[in-house]
């Protein structure tokens, strides 16, 4: 098993804290487990530019176990509340003995002070932004836009956050073991009946991002936007020439990202959900051109839903009067490369159990695969 050495030191200080929880007059103890079992059918489209006679020697059928143990603790008192959180992650590919790996997504100790005052040192989720699909305010962790639930793994921080009224400060610190990779940030957020709406800065060294989310609440829809400046990438591109350009080398400047989405809710059955995306440092229509018919496949650059600096997705969806189970189809249209992909999806949910049956169909020569097929069940005891 491969144990992430970045935060094994901050165990034994996560059972200190654990101590002092378990002395405390009043202590709750709640704990859950999350067993995932992912089944997928892929057909591999033997003309792909990305991928001609499956060179990439992908298989048909792939399979992912993954175990999320959580265990938590809480000590309620006059003034001080404190809360110890872990949750683990062990990974199976394939049922595979030498595939198995054990992580931990979050291990971190939370002191509540008078209810205004938040201390969070350890391993934990940094959930920022308004997106449902892309969300370029989180520079730290990103969703994956084709799960209809992202358990994300955290990020190790130190972070104080402050209460007052209907505003919220936080600062967050990063650490690193390299002293140069150490990030910060600053994050104010307000929050007023239908309105939510936040600042953010995040600095390392020579870059920075400045970003912001707006959100408002309707009776029957809800519109959000959120965006970044940051003055770097991690995106490589191709000059006019085709030639290619790493990530790194490209000049530092201040490229803009954003995100405009929007619900409607029709009834009580059908409702509606769109985003638009615009990345300054995607790939143009020409540039676009260039790796379809002229350049070598460069997979730095293959993004199998979105590529460009214009993508769209849509989703309409029937949900069963209990929400007992739902059928929606989704889809992901990247305007640079003509990228189309068609995703029915249909969930079911009794009590603990939940499963999902997704689809993925591509139409251009750009995806690896014509059809993905996964079947996701989930046990939450």
């Amino acid at each position: 098993m491969d144990v992430h050495r970045k935060y094994r030191w901050s165990i034994p200080i996560a059972f200190l804290c654990l101590s002092n929880v378990l002395s405390a007059q009043e202590t709750k103890l709640d704990y859950q487990l999350i067993l995932e079992t992912k089944g997928e059918y892929s057909d591999i489209d033997k003309k792909s530019a990305v991928n001609p006679d499956n060179r990439m020697g992908l298989e048909q059928f792939a399979s992912l176990s993954q175990l999320y143990p959580i265990l938590g603790f809480k000590s309620s008192g006059e003034r001080l509340q404190v809360k110890l959180q872990a949750e683990a992650n062990i990974q199976n590919y394939n049922f595979a003995k030498d595939s198995t790996r054990f992580s931990f997504q979050e291990l971190y100790s939370q002191f509540e002070w008078q209810g205004k005052h938040f201390f969070v040192f350890g391993k934990k989720r940094l959930d920022w932004g308004t997106g449902m699909i892309w969300n370029p305010t989180n520079f730290f962790i990103q969703k994956d836009p084709v799960r209809t639930q992202n358990r994300l793994e955290g990020i190790f921080m130190l972070n104080y956050t402050l209460l007052f009224g209907r505003n919220t400060v936080s600062a967050y610190l990063f650490p690193e073991k390299k002293g140069k990779e150490t990030k910060g940030a600053l994050r104010y957020e307000y929050s007023q009946g239908r309105v939510d709406a936040s600042l953010s800065l995040v600095e390392y060294g020579r870059f920075q991002q400045i970003g912001y989310d707006f959100s408002y609440g309707g009776d029957l829809f809800t519109a959000y936007s959120e965006g970044v400046l940051k003055n770097y990438t991690r995106l490589p591109s191709l000059n006019g020439d085709g030639s290619f350009v790493e990530a790194w080398q490209r000049r530092k400047r201040f490229r803009a990202e954003c995100v405009l989405g929007a619900v409607v809710l029709f009834n009580s059955h059908w409702s509606f959900s769109g985003e638009y995306r615009y990345r300054e440092d995607a790939m143009s229509r020409k540039e676009s051109k260039l790796y379809m018919h002229g350049t070598p496949i460069r997979l730095e650059l293959f993004d199998p839903l979105t590529m460009g600096r214009h993508s769209l997705f849509g989703s309409l969806e029937y949900k069963e009067t209990y929400s007992r189970w739902s059928v929606s189809l989704r889809s992901f249209y990247d305007a640079s490369t003509n990228q189309l992909t068609l995703s029915p999806l249909g969930v079911i949910s009794l009590n603990n159990f939940q499963i999902e049956l997704n689809g993925m169909f591509y139409n251009n020569a750009l995806s690896v695969h014509n059809l993905q097929a996964s079947l996701l069940v989930s046990c939450f005891f």
